[in-house]
């Protein structure tokens, strides 16, 4: 059992940040005592006091009130790397200089703001004859950075649709968006765990990469039933003469003398209807999918016009269930800071859900456009009831937006509460790296050559790669040819 000694101040904060690096991502249990000190302090509980210690810096957490959630406290660039054998070059979002002798005495201020490109040498060292072991990267306050997203409560940016844009975000300017920074950091931590404690090893709990896929239902069909025979033919024109996509337009086009009269004829052939060729691909890869409705339209702008009552959606919703994968949430697109509609939404999936038969114990989902503000869209989704969240991703950059591989607890940096609900971070969609207009490549060998390295970061790490592809987006044969590679090509 670790002994996790550190300051008094932000208790909240601190016991998160531990809670998430040491039992969510390292599996282990450990013991937190409050002190008057500086820094964080580990050791194995039953060491004598003349044991070996583990000291790390404590930079963010320890930032003066008046700084804190301000511009001040942000990370200084261009930052410092740590170069580490089995970890790899990992960016030192808050950390401090370690004194050297003619340096005793220097301010917390002083020392960091002295953390620099070239100050890779002055941040680990041993001391005691090797029973001290001292870190200068202030690990537990740079994960607690990324993950409660701590930057987007005080950079204002914002793109169109009110959401937080990729270029504002600390991993972007500093390359490390392909990285999952602080699975990496906790490897740095465990790393230097086992040269103070190696009878540690073997006590880790190890995590096996797997592969979570969900698909968003933003159009269940192209030629719904509040869709006139216009509108199809408006569209399959716009795919032919803007676009040059004569796939698409042609099986768009088709549809059109049909429209009117719906039924299965219309569906069997309706290019967004892929719900069991999906399911099928899944089932063959041993993978259980997601797929998130949107109960109620918020925006007619963004919000396709379907229910959940719909005779054609029930059907989906029982037969999707009955074939072992998920329902979700898919909020509408002018929910996201509406507690009162996030949660009446839920209630409507729920309802439509149990008049299909639909019986699940957890309920997750995303928000449409992932329009997502921290920390409101957490707690109105905590406080509608639901398990897990899976909206953090960046809908023009594939990547580790909350610089995890893997499902962790959410904080809330308003109230300073943990949350029960969970995030499952979303490392692609497929617009991301297969849309040009959306940074995406058309080149398949280039998209998947692009996923697969994301993929082998996650897999590095035992972690979850979270990956969503719309039904909607399955219309060319090559969408499905990409689609099936990451299925079953990924390792």
């Amino acid at each position: 059992m670790l002994m996790l000694r550190c300051p008094r101040s932000r208790q909240p904060e601190r016991a998160y940040a531990a809670r998430v690096l040491l039992e969510e991502v390292l599996g282990l249990p450990f013991i937190l005592e409050w002190e008057d000190r500086e820094d964080w302090e580990l050791r194995v509980a039953g060491d004598s006091g003349q044991g070996a210690v583990l000291l790390l810096s404590d930079v963010l957490l320890g930032m003066p009130e008046r700084k804190w959630l301000s511009p001040d406290s942000l990370p200084r660039e261009p930052l410092a790397r740590l170069d580490m054998e089995d970890v790899g070059s990992l960016p030192v979002i808050y950390g401090e200089l370690l004194e050297t002798e003619g340096e005793r005495g220097s301010s917390h201020e002083e020392k960091r703001a002295a953390v620099g490109p070239d100050a890779e040498g002055r941040l680990i060292r041993e001391e005691a004859e090797g029973t001290v072991l001292r870190c200068g990267l202030d690990l537990f306050g740079s994960s607690f950075f990324m993950l409660t997203r701590y930057e987007e409560m005080v950079i204002p940016d914002r793109d169109s649709h009110g959401r937080f844009p990729v270029r504002a975000s600390l991993a972007y300017r500093e390359d490390f968006l392909d990285f999952p920074v602080v699975n990496a950091y906790a490897e740095l931590l465990w790393s230097l765990l086992l040269r103070l404690w190696p009878r540690l090893d073997g006590l880790r709990r190890r995590r096996q990469v797997r592969k979570v896929v969900s698909h968003d239902v933003d159009h269940p069909f192209f030629a719904h039933r509040r869709r006139g025979r216009f509108s199809l033919l408006k569209e399959a024109a716009a795919d032919a003469l803007k676009r040059w996509d004569f796939e698409a337009a042609w099986k768009k086009c088709r549809l059109v003398p049909w429209a009117a009269g719906g039924g299965d004829r219309v569906r069997e052939t309706d290019p967004y209807n892929t719900f069991r060729w999906l399911m099928e691909q899944s089932e063959r890869a041993g993978v259980r999918s997601s797929f998130y409705f949107i109960p109620e339209q918020t925006d007619p702008r963004y919000d396709e016009a379907y229910t959940l009552e719909d005779p054609e959606i029930a059907g989906l919703l029982r037969t999707i269930h009955a074939r072992g994968h998920e329902i979700g949430l898919h909020p509408g697109y002018g929910a996201y800071l509406s507690p009162q509609d996030i949660r009446r939404q839920f209630a409507l999936l729920r309802q439509g859900a149990e008049a299909a038969g639909v019986r699940q114990d957890a309920w997750g989902g995303r928000q449409h456009f992932l329009r997502w503000r921290a920390p409101d869209t957490w707690q109105a989704w905590e406080e509608a009831g639901l398990d897990y969240d899976s909206s953090l991703g960046y809908p023009d950059s594939p990547g580790f937006r909350c610089g995890i591989c893997q499902e962790y607890p959410v904080f809330n940096l308003a109230t300073r509460r943990m949350l029960k609900l969970r995030e499952r971070p979303l490392i692609v969609m497929e617009q991301t790296v297969w849309h040009p207009e959306h940074g995406g490549d058309r080149c398949e060998v280039r998209a998947f050559e692009r996923i697969r390295r994301l993929y082998r970061q996650c897999a590095r790490y035992g972690g979850d790669f979270t990956l969503l592809w719309h039904n909607s987006e399955l219309v060319h044969q090559a969408d499905r040819r990409l689609y099936r590679k990451c299925l079953e090509e990924l390792s």
